[in-house]
């Protein structure tokens, strides 16, 4: 059984080749993160060293985080790229596993750390037997003051390692008597470690095949973290500024649009009437609305930007309108959708609506029947 595979989740780049569990060979190289233009280098460096073929290797393996976002895509990018080519199986290895794994077997309490930036560390605390690694909890990012007091509560000595340790490791060390630091050269993650768990893996009938291979982050990248802010829904009451907005989504949405005076109408003439609008960023995105009589409350339309349809706008609106029928007191709502409207069927069958009926040639504009669907609340 031979497995190569490689660690790309911090700065340090490494490659390691096992046959049956013995270690052939493992190439590291930590000069910054430049893994994009040095991995296929350190890969073939593992092969060449070893004297076997790319193609008589029977697995691939490679940390799957957490770590550094680009590295840990750069490293599944080139492992599921072998996997599909020689149609061999992949092996997914968590990152903190493997750091841990480096100073296996000793005994006690091991906490393997890794730089999340902001004060922040990705963490998880092992306790070790001599015979295997057993995780204490769940990976998390963690502020490294919550980690200290967390940590405060063992009374026995935590073996601390990862490259967080140049950044936090001082701090460490003075709020934790019992710390111990682990040596130099087991601070990164390494590759060899990562091909060990990933042959206990493959014994146990966890290998998977190349387009299955998933990373886990944790938390999502600044990036990431960046786009939702201006993508996030923001459900607000509708008011005369909107009015325009609105009928623009209406027109858009409707072969046969209520007019730009019906709106107006509904904003400053009928005390029945709630409307919502939702936004993304600055944007109107889509609306909703519903007359509230007695304590029957009557969606009169929903309808989403063409181009914003898919993210769950739709979905907001539904149950922010359920939220204001609940605190209004009302009993039953009811609406009526055409037949032909799958996607907004199945949304309002989502949030319990049923078919009750229907009104025979309802819509106007295609002489479509309608579809009478009604929600119970009490």
């Amino acid at each position: 059984m031979r497995i190569l595979a490689i660690d790309t989740s911090t700065a340090a780049a490494s490659s390691a080749l096992i046959e049956d569990g013995r270690l052939l060979c493992e190439f590291m190289i930590n000069d910054g993160k430049k893994h994009s233009e040095k991995l296929i280098n350190i890969m073939n460096t593992a092969l060449e060293s070893s004297g076997i073929e790319v193609r008589d290797i029977d697995a691939f393996a490679c940390s799957t985080g957490p770590g550094s976002f680009t590295g840990l895509r750069i490293g599944a990018a080139a492992v599921k790229a072998l996997g599909q080519a020689l149609d061999k199986p992949v092996i997914a290895v968590p990152t903190l596993d493997a750091l841990a794994y480096n100073v296996f077997p000793r005994r006690g309490l091991i906490c393997p750390m890794l730089d999340a930036q902001r004060n922040m560390v990705y963490a998880v605390l092992y306790r070790c037997d001599g015979k295997k690694l057993t995780k204490e909890e769940d990976y998390r990012a963690i502020d490294i003051d919550k980690l200290i007091e967390r940590l405060e509560d063992f009374g026995e000595d935590i073996i601390l390692l990862g490259d967080a340790m140049p950044i936090f490791g001082e701090k460490l060390k003075n709020a934790l008597p019992n710390a111990v630091e682990a040596h130099s050269g087991a601070l990164y993650p390494r590759a060899s470690s990562v091909a060990i768990l990933a042959e206990e893996l493959y014994k146990a009938g966890e290998a998977l095949n190349y387009d299955d291979l998933g990373l886990y982050y944790i938390r999502k990248s600044q990036a990431e973290v960046e786009y939702d802010k201006k993508q996030k829904i923001e459900i607000a009451p509708m008011t005369g500024e909107d009015i325009q907005a609105v009928y623009d989504v209406e027109c858009l949405s409707f072969a046969t649009p209520w007019s730009l005076d019906s709106f107006t109408s509904e904003i400053y003439s009928n005390n029945m009437a709630k409307y919502l609008v939702a936004r993304i960023g600055e944007e109107i995105v889509g609306y909703g609305g519903m007359w509230i009589i007695l304590d029957e409350g009557h969606i009169t339309n929903i309808a989403v930007h063409p181009e914003h349809r898919g993210k769950g706008i739709g979905d907001a609106l539904v149950q922010a309108i359920i939220n204001i029928a609940v605190e209004n007191g009302v009993k039953r709502m009811t609406l009526e959708v055409r037949p032909s409207n799958w996607a907004a069927l199945n949304l309002y069958k989502k949030y319990g609506f049923k078919e009750a009926g229907v009104r025979k040639g309802y819509y106007e504009d295609t002489g479509e029947d309608a579809v009478i669907m009604w929600l119970e609340l009490s």
